[in-house]
Parts: structure tokens; C-alpha cells; sequence
């Protein structure tokens, strides 16, 4: 019962920091502009930090980063290769060892032919944070020709080396638009305490929770109510925090505190904390102008997760924002909101074993009779539901806040339990991306969501027989009962979730609307419609009538322009043609396929899909579907459970099958039909 006392006590105190944080959401209308004499310009050194993830990926990235609209004299890019180190290259493990120099010839050949600078270090002291804090050292070193090579390769020596005013850094899949630095540099010239301009992480894939469920596009992405909403309030009280990427900063800010911290994992909240104690400030712009990749499969997604649990309990134990001199008291509770969140995994595992204790045992977890529940607990419930719905009703539904949490809880209890045993010691993991999945799979994380199902399941039994043989119990009775359908729900999503879908695309697509042109070869143009794009191709819409004039295999030139009206005139194949009918007119959907290579061509591709921030706060905006009602969101989650579990479970059951089928073939073929050996 007094498991259950704090894990309610948890649950009110959350809620009403949360409308704290919320009450005022601000929302920056008149952004600054850039002075007329680009001499003015603040110089900006853009950090690309990377570790494991695939060549393609970076060079997207760095490729984006030449293609920003600031002079190239006011600009420096480095690719900071943290999987290239000499003690990566030097690994006992030759098979390790010579991956490592694979990649760092590799990224030595992608810095050299687009024309930025490659860096790496002698090892991977404190992860993330220390590659970027190893690159401003070398960059601010007063003789740059005298460092090891080894350490530091500079492949385009006629860029000066200097130490720049600003610091750009972006995930090596975060592929920044075109705008990026004219949107957000100019808030450092208006503001002198100024540290970090933060903007939010856009992502053009779904989560592994919503793709595999089949919620993308039906409801808001998972990041969107972080992004849209509790930054904003934050924001209004100075207290928006480095994100990790994505953000721009100041460099003489991070020279005061050594760079960026170190001490916990989530070194991005940590390195904000500090300079907000020495009175800095911060900005967050809500436009989306940086594009990245969620994790693909849900264990990447669950490392992705439990990385940032750890850190936030990490800086409210080690860094504890109450005792945090310099901080101003709305500054304080703004970051203990955001420590204090990531103990969900305590509370939702007692919510899970609470009815269930007494449902199966007996315990009396919840002493009240229904009249005391309807006349105390209801009215709570109804008008904190309600209260969440008008805050955040258009980017996230009450059940699915619940659903995410649940989801994740399971394994974040353990890590957070190790984090308050010793504070120091979680360790930096990086979250996998690039990763696809063939085929259909249950993943190896699921396995804990069969073993709830079958506790609710017995729970079930257990509160039918106590209804016969305690009578006198029912009241207590018909909440558990009810309580552990409600829990059934949930894990039937989690169950969903845990059912990894295969992702036979190579890349990623922009779904999109937008008007272009197909050219022939003879001249002839063809009105089309661009429904969507990726680094792979394009499917175009166009007239019935006038799609009859091309045939798979033309290789034709789609022209379009971009908000900037930048005309771009991509070289494609037709792929395949599909007729369909829209609204009773005839129309084909052309799929191609991007013909030109070399890197001009890859250097325009990437301007025209990533480069148009319009064209992600148009997808942003139709991505957020209007304030589902109450009703029609519990509904729709239930239905997507129901169906998903018995698609996890039916998928399970034909697996374990296959599985007992080719073990008893092998003992077959391997035992009871082997020769018997002669004497």
C-alpha cells in the first residue's frame, strides 16, 4: 500500500509540475535577421560527431552542411570520427581493428572529395562529449601544424583553423535544411548572455513502437509533444536545454565550464545546467530545420531510452537542480520536471503489480468502496484527463502517454534501480541506426510482455473466484477487476509494439505534395504532382491521359523548385506505373528511380529533399492530426492492440512451431536414423 501511496503521490506531483512548465508556452513570432555586411557574421564551426553508423549517412549529412546558405569563409565542417580512433584501429580483435581502418580511410576519402575536414583521436574517452571537447581543444590549439596527423587530419588545409564564435552540432543523421544558420545565428547578435539557440529534432521515419503498431500518421509522432509543447514552456522560463543536436552555441559559454560535461551520460542537460547556474540564457526555436533518423528497431529504440533515464536520474543525484546555486527557482523546478519525469518505470510497475497483488493475494493495495471511488477518485481522473487534453490534445492522446510509458517501463526499472546504486556508473551506449529488418520478427525484447499477459490473465481468474468467495469484498472487487482490464489493454499494445515489422526500403520517404515537371528528351513536358521523395527516388502523380505517353525504362528530367525558388533538374527512370482512380477522375502514380551519379548529382538530390525547411513544417503540421476525441483515441488504441497481439502471438506460435519442427527433423536425420557403427 505505500508502494502504491508514492507511486500515486508520484503521478499528482508530475502532473502539477507539468502545468507548471505548460502554462505559458512561448511561441517566438519576429525572428531576428542577419546584419546586411556579411563581414558582420559570426564565424561557425559544425561538428559532426559519429561512431558506428553507416558511410551513407554521414556523407547525407555533410554533404547538407556545404549547402548552407552562410559564406564558406565564415564556415568550417568536420566530421569527428569517434570509430576511427587509434585504439579502435589498434583493437585486439583484428576483425575490429580492421573495420575501424576501413572506416577511417574511408572518412578520410568522403572529407577529401566533398571538401570539409576529417578528425579523430588517439582513443574514446567519455563518448560523445569527449570527441566534440577534443575537437574545440585541437581547433583552438595556437599551432595546428604541429599535431599528430594521427590525431588530427586536416584534409582541406585551406580553411583557416581558428576558433570560431559558434558551435553547430548535429548528429551524423541529423541533415540540416539550407536556412538553418540564418534562422538562428542572429539571436547570439542580439543577446550577448545568449549560450545555446536549440531547435527541435525532426524525424522522417516513425518510431519502432508507432510502425510497428500502425499508428504513423494516424496520430502525432512520439517526439512531438517534447518538441511542440513542453519545450515551449520551458522556453518561457529560460529553461530550454541542449537536446544533444541540432543546436547552436557559443563557444566562449562552453569554455567557461570546459566544454561539454561529462560527468553523466546525458552530457547535453548537463553542459545546459551548468551555464544556466552562471546566469546564460537559451532560446528555442520551433521550426523544424534539422531532419533525422528515429531508431528502427525497438532494442535500438529501448538503448535509446534507457541512455536517457539513466542520464536524467543521474544529474537529479549527482547534480540535484533543487541544491543548484545560480538557478532561479522557476529555473529549478523546470529541470526537476525533467529529471523527476523519467521515474514513470518505478511508478508504472506498481500500478501493474498493484491490483494483482490484491486480485491474487489478497492484499488490501486499495481500501475503498466504489461510492468512495466515484465521489474521490473520479473527479481527479476526469479533470486531470481533460486538463492533458487541452494542453496537449493535438500532439498526444491521455492512453497513448500511458501505452509509451508502459512500454518502455519494463526495462527501465532495472536500469534506473542501478543508476540510485551507484550514480557513475551507466556508460554511454550509442543508438544504432541505419538498421533493417528483412523479415517479420518477434523482438528479443518482447519476451517480458508474455509473462504480464499471462499475470493479468490469471489475475482474472483469481478476481472471479474472490467475487464468489468474498462477497462482502466486491466493491474492492470490481475496481481490481477493472484496474487489471485496463492494464490488459496496455500490454495488449506493448505486445504490438514488441512485433518488429520488416523495412524493405533502403531509405527513408518524405511524403509530400508539390508541383514539378517531367521533360523528355524530345522537349515534351508533363505536369506532374511529387506525392513523395528519398535519396532513392520519387513517386509522381500525373493525368491518366498523359501518363500514356511514357513507358518503364524512359529516362526523363524532373524539374522543380523549392521555397527558395531554387529550380532544381534531377535526371530519373521510370520504374513501374500504377493506375488508380481519384475522386472519379483517371490518374497513374509513376514510380522512378534517380539516374545521375557522381556527387553533384548526390549534392543536388540532397538540396532538393532536405534542403526546403518549408517543406518540413508543412509535414510537421500535416502529421498532427486534429484533437482526437477521448473516446475515439481509447477506441482506436484498442482495436490496434487487439489486432497486433494476435498478430504478435499468432506469429510467435508458427515460429516456435517451425522451430520444434527443424529440431525434431535434425534429431531425426542426426539420431534415431544414424548408422550403427560396426564392432
Amino acid at each position: 500500500m505505500l508502494l502504491l501511496y508514492g507511486a500515486e503521490t508520484y503521478g499528482i506531483g508530475l502532473h502539477l509540475l507539468g502545468l507548471f512548465v505548460n502554462i505559458w508556452p512561448l511561441k517566438r513570432q519576429g525572428e531576428p535577421s542577419l546584419p546586411d555586411d556579411p563581414l558582420q557574421y559570426p564565424s561557425v564551426d559544425i561538428l559532426i560527431p559519429t561512431y558506428n553508423e553507416p558511410e551513407e549517412i554521414v556523407r547525407t549529412t555533410a554533404v547538407a552542411c556545404t549547402l548552407l546558405d552562410y559564406p564558406r569563409d565564415k564556415m568550417n565542417i568536420y566530421i569527428l570520427d569517434d570509430g576511427g580512433t587509434v585504439a579502435r584501429r589498434n583493437h585486439p580483435d583484428p576483425e575490429k581493428a580492421r573495420a575501424a581502418q576501413i572506416r577511417h580511410e574511408r572518412l578520410q576519402k568522403l572529407a577529401q572529395e566533398i571538401g570539409v575536414h576529417y578528425m579523430t583521436r588517439d582513443d574514446n574517452v567519455d563518448a560523445k562529449a569527449g570527441n566534440i571537447n577534443y575537437a574545440l581543444q585541437c581547433l583552438c590549439a595556437a599551432d595546428a601544424e604541429k599535431r599528430d596527423v594521427q590525431n588530427f587530419t586536416c584534409i582541406n588545409a585551406g580553411i583557416q583553423r581558428t576558433c570560431s564564435d559558434l558551435i553547430l552540432i548535429l548528429d551524423c543523421d541529423h541533415v540540416p535544411t539550407r536556412d538553418f544558420l540564418k534562422r538562428t545565428v542572429p539571436y547570439f547578435l542580439h543577446d550577448e548572455k545568449l549560450f545555446l539557440v536549440q531547435t527541435p529534432h525532426f524525424f522522417i521515419n516513425p518510431s519502432p513502437v508507432e510502425k510497428n503498431l500502425g499508428i504513423h500518421g494516424m496520430v502525432p509522432g512520439e517526439n512531438e509533444m517534447f518538441y511542440r509543447r513542453v519545450h515551449l514552456g520551458l522556453d518561457f522560463w529560460n529553461a530550454s536545454f541542449f537536446c544533444g543536436s541540432a543546436a547552436l552555441m557559443r563557444r566562449c559559454c562552453l569554455a567557461e565550464v570546459g566544454g561539454i560535461q561529462g560527468e553523466t551520460i546525458t552530457e547535453d542537460a548537463e553542459t545546459a545546467l551548468e551555464l544556466h547556474r552562471r546566469g546564460y540564457r537559451s532560446v528555442y526555436v520551433s521550426r523544424p530545420m534539422v531532419c533525422g533518423l528515429s531508431p528502427e528497431t525497438f532494442d535500438a529504440f529501448i538503448v535509446q531510452r534507457t541512455r536517457w533515464a539513466q542520464g536524467m536520474v543521474q544529474i537529479f543525484l549527482l547534480k540535484n537542480p533543487l541544491l543548484a546555486k545560480g538557478l532561479t527557482l522557476t529555473q529549478k523546478l523546470c529541470y526537476l520536471n525533467s529529471c523527476f519525469f523519467w521515474f514513470f518505470g518505478l511508478a508504472r510497475i506498481v500500478f501493474f503489480l498493484a491490483p494483482l497483488a490484491y486480485l491474487v493475494f489478497g492484499l488490501r493495495v486499495y481500501n475503498a468502496s466504489v461510492i468512495q471511488v466515484i465521489a474521490y477518485a473520479m473527479p481527479h481522473l476526469f479533470g486531470s484527463t481533460l486538463t492533458a487534453h487541452y494542453l496537449y490534445g493535438d500532439v498526444r492522446h491521455t492512453l497513448f502517454s500511458e501505452f509509451f510509458e508502459t512500454v518502455q517501463s519494463i526495462y527501465l526499472l532495472p536500469a534506473i534501480l542501478s543508476t540510485f546504486k551507484n550514480p557513475r556508473s551507466p556508460r554511454f551506449k550509442v543508438t544504432p541506426k541505419g538498421k533493417h529488418l528483412a523479415a517479420d520478427a518477434p523482438s528479443p525484447l518482447g519476451y517480458p510482455f508474455y509473462v504480464m499477459l499471462v499475470l493479468i490473465l490469471l489475475g482474472m481468474v483469481a478476481g472471479f473466484n474472490r467475487w464468489t468467495t468474498f462477497p462482502l469484498e466486491r466493491d474492492v472487487i470490481i475496481i481490481c477487476l477493472f484496474w487489471n482490464v485496463y492494464n490488459l489493454g496496455v500490454i495488449l499494445l506493448c505486445l504490438g509494439a514488441a512485433w518488429e515489422l520488416h523495412q524493405w526500403r533502403r531509405h527513408h520517404r518524405v511524403v509530400t505534395d508539390e508541383p514539378a515537371e517531367l521533360i523528355g528528351g524530345d522537349g515534351r513536358t508533363l505536369s506532374v504532382r511529387i506525392r513523395d521523395l528519398s535519396l532513392g527516388g520519387a513517386r509522381l502523380r500525373l493525368a491518366g491521359l498523359i501518363a500514356s505517353t511514357i513507358r518503364p525504362g524512359d529516362v526523363l528530367t524532373l524539374r522543380a523548385q523549392d521555397s527558395f525558388q531554387r529550380t532544381y533538374n534531377l535526371a530519373v527512370r521510370i520504374l513501374r506505373m500504377d493506375p488508380c482512380d481519384v475522386k472519379g477522375q483517371e490518374e497513374c502514380t509513376v514510380g522512378c528511380q534517380w539516374v545521375e551519379e557522381g556527387l553533384q548529382a548526390f549534392t543536388d538530390r540532397v538540396g532538393f529533399i532536405y534542403g526546403d525547411s518549408e517543406r518540413w513544417e508543412r509535414f510537421w503540421e500535416s502529421n498532427s492530426r486534429a484533437r482526437l476525441p477521448l473516446g475515439h483515441g481509447y477506441a482506436l488504441l484498442l482495436r490496434t492492440g487487439v489486432r497486433r497481439a494476435f498478430h504478435n502471438l499468432s506469429g510467435t506460435v508458427k515460429l516456435l512451431m517451425l522451430y520444434c519442427r527443424r529440431k525434431a527433423e535434425f534429431l531425426w536425420t542426426r539420431g534415431f536414423k544414424r548408422q550403427p557403427k560396426a564392432s
